[in-house]
């Protein structure tokens, strides 16, 4: 797509720029080409970058040139000034795009108005067809659903395999990979899914729609959290308080509609379970510490990931309103 992209753009530049019998056409086919970027927001800054720096170069050019009238030498030192310049302002990348508008000027004597004004039109055609071109970016909507898809799955089997494991108080080392192995199957869905959405937030010019992104920073927060919650249970499984309850609250919720929002029922018997848990009485040992503390922690753990989802669902719902 990027070959045919890209070859179409020279062409066309070229072609434009031909068309209205400009001198050096030609240069519009090979900035055109150094125009196509990997996205359209960098497009649109390459674009704007390499037009103010081909400007000053051109302008540079014109006093050297005119006052050097050895060629070599002459453009030896506008190279060395413009790289100078162009690594303050961090503008390294329009070197070659700006050189090839500069080396005609060389052998033109007198360097006129006429002639630069050209070579900014020559500029100027080659940015505009480079983008236009890379407007036309694939849709990345369908790649980002899939890893939501993904997402959900893996969220949904690591949930319920620790409400599963809660029940049963399974500490089997095969079952603590099986879990680890899930944990790391939805950081990687959010990772790409992460990546995907960047992409395609950089070929929007004008849409400002940050869902996908919230999306999976929300579900960032929660995985980590995820992780915490494993921990205690590789350590303080089978010790826990209300060990069972827990499990089967998991497995309950993993088994709602989602179409329905089942968080405010879950963090209602979260909080009832809370309360059982500090109505027990004090621990004596430092054993039994441990146990209540991994148990009080595990739910809290589980509070915070329920209510990053239930907050995220109420600012998309507000926003669609």
């Amino acid at each position: 797509m990027r070959t045919i992209k890209t070859a179409l753009t020279a062409g066309i530049a070229m072609a434009i720029a031909a068309a209205l019998h400009l001198d050096y056409w030609s240069l519009a086919g090979i900035v055109s080409m150094l125009m196509i970027a990997t996205t359209t927001r960098a497009t649109v800054r390459l674009a704007l970058f390499q037009t103010v720096a081909t400007v000053v170069g051109l302008v540079l050019a014109w006093g050297l040139f005119t006052w050097i009238p050895y060629a070599p030498l002459a453009f030896a030192v506008w190279l060395l000034l413009y790289i100078a310049l162009s690594n303050l302002v961090d503008l390294q990348d329009t070197m070659i795009g700006s050189a090839v508008f500069v080396l005609p000027l060389l052998v033109v004597k007198p360097i006129t108005v006429a002639i630069l004004l050209n070579q900014l039109s020559v500029l100027v055609i080659a940015a505009l067809t480079g983008l236009f071109f890379n407007l036309f970016m694939p849709n990345l909507t369908d790649q980002i659903s899939f890893h939501v898809e993904g997402v959900e799955k893996e969220l949904i089997t690591v949930l319920r395999l620790q409400g599963t494991l809660l029940i049963s108080g399974e500490t089997s080392v095969e079952a603590q990979h099986t879990l680890w192995g899930h944990l790391s199957s939805l950081k990687q869905a959010i990772n790409e899914g992460t990546a995907w959405t960047a992409r395609h937030q950089a070929n929007q010019l004008f849409d400002d729609n940050e869902y996908y992104a919230a999306y999976f920073e929300m579900r960032n927060n929660q995985y980590e959290l995820l992780r915490q919650m494993q921990l205690l249970l590789d350590t303080r499984l089978a010790e826990m308080p209300q060990h069972q309850q827990m499990g089967r609250l998991l497995v309950d919720l993993t088994k709602r509609d989602r179409k329905n929002n089942p968080i405010p029922p879950v963090l209602a018997a979260i909080e009832r379970l809370q309360d059982d848990l500090a109505a027990m009485s004090l621990p004596e040992t430092r054993k039994q510490f441990a146990q209540q503390a991994a148990a009080t922690s595990y739910l809290i753990f589980l509070r915070q990931m329920l209510r990053l989802k239930d907050a995220f669902d109420k600012i998309v719902a507000s926003q669609n309103k």
